[in-house]
């Protein structure tokens, strides 16, 4: 039986962070490969749902 403090609570917080850490780098790389073949589906989605908001759109865009 050891006195010495633990410092489990530190290793948790720090295995953690390494994690969201790795997801935000590997969710940077697919928007990197996939951002504007991404951006066309969108924007492509949203002109099939919102036919008028084309036309508005590029009509403030003037």
């Amino acid at each position: 039986m050891s006195r010495l403090p633990s410092n489990r609570s530190g290793q948790g917080f720090i295995e953690y962070a390494l994690i969201i850490i790795l997801l935000a780098i590997v969710m940077l790389s697919i928007l990197l490969i996939l951002g504007d073949d991404l951006r066309t589906f969108i924007n492509d989605l949203l002109q099939t749902w919102f036919p008028q908001a084309g036309v508005i759109r590029s009509l403030l865009a003037l």
